[in-house]
């Protein structure tokens, strides 16, 4: 019991966005930080071997379009088109399972409608068996049984599954071995900046922080709260130590933004820098998920 709530306990800080923990020594797998006179955190690498592993920055998809998923473009449908390329062609070297973290509920129903009114879904859909995280959570029992069947049958294509950051499907389930062996990110699922409560967190932070000189600021919470989102999503995928998956973040904020980078687990950025630009672009990220999951396991 004492090693399984240690685990957790691990587990738990290493979802913890590194912009919390500034003063951090050295780039060490493990380490400690103060954020407060008052509290210390130790964070710890994974389990698993780095090439169990492999994390892409996706900046652009199979046509060029960048992939910009912030509010002002991602509902154009030259957006949703892209982004349902670039699945398509995951799915041909993607085995098994493949789970898909969209931002939002309201997004994912525009991204259906409109795949499903230009035939894409449905061409999708030969390729993996689509599968949608259900509404109402007393049918995600059942939607978690059906995936998991079509994902892990050797005699089938594989399945899969879109759920939503923050959903009933990013948090507390394991998406372990062929249920996920690729998670990808739509987006950074950042919170309504227009929000009175967050705003009055936002400004009390603020006031503390200019007062202690300690701590966070608003705008780090802010960036904190949609980074522990992303992570929790991501860690659905890497569940023991003999597990792997390819871990593609779909959005160009995130090879272009260093916070946003550094704000990863450290088992996912492996202590190396931003990606590249060329190393973003879609025929570089595909070439390289197509050779991990060639390498024998």
């Amino acid at each position: 019991a004492a090693s399984e709530a240690e685990g957790q306990l691990s587990r738990n800080f290493d979802m913890l966005p590194k912009s919390t923990t500034p003063n951090k020594l050295g780039s060490s797998p493990s380490s400690m930080a103060q954020i407060t006179p008052s509290l210390t955190t130790f964070t710890c690498g994974h389990v698993i071997p780095p090439n169990n592993v492999i994390t892409s920055c996706l900046s652009t998809g199979p046509t060029s379009v960048k992939l910009d998923f912030r509010h002002s473009s991602r509902s154009s449908n030259q957006m949703i088109d892209e982004v349902g390329r670039t699945i398509m062609n995951m799915c041909n070297v993607v085995p098994s399972g493949f789970v898909v973290f969209l931002p939002s509920y309201k997004y994912e129903s525009q991204v259906f409608q409109r795949w499903r009114s230009t035939g894409m879904l449905s061409q999708i859909d030969k390729l993996k068996h689509i599968h949608r995280e259900p509404k109402n959570s007393r049918d995600v029992e059942d939607a978690l049984a059906k995936y998991s069947s079509e994902a892990s049958s050797p005699s089938k294509k594989g399945a899969l599954l879109f759920s939503v950051m923050g959903g009933k499907m990013s948090e507390g389930i394991n998406f372990a071995n062929d249920m996920a062996r690729c998670v990808l990110v739509a987006g950074l699922p950042f919170p309504d900046i227009t929000d009175p409560v967050l705003k009055e967190k936002m400004e009390s932070l603020d006031r503390e922080f200019r007062q202690r000189g300690t701590g966070i600021n608003g705008q780090d919470y802010y960036q904190n709260l949609c980074m522990r989102t992303v992570n929790q999503s991501v860690g659905r995928a890497i569940r023991h130590s003999n597990d792997y998956a390819a871990i593609v973040l779909c959005d160009y904020r995130y090879s272009s933004d260093m916070r946003i980078w550094k704000a990863l687990p450290q088992w996912l950025r492996r202590g190396s820098g931003a990606p590249r630009s060329e190393d973003a672009s879609f025929g570089k990220v595909m070439k390289n998920v197509r050779s991990f999951f060639a390498e024998e396991r």
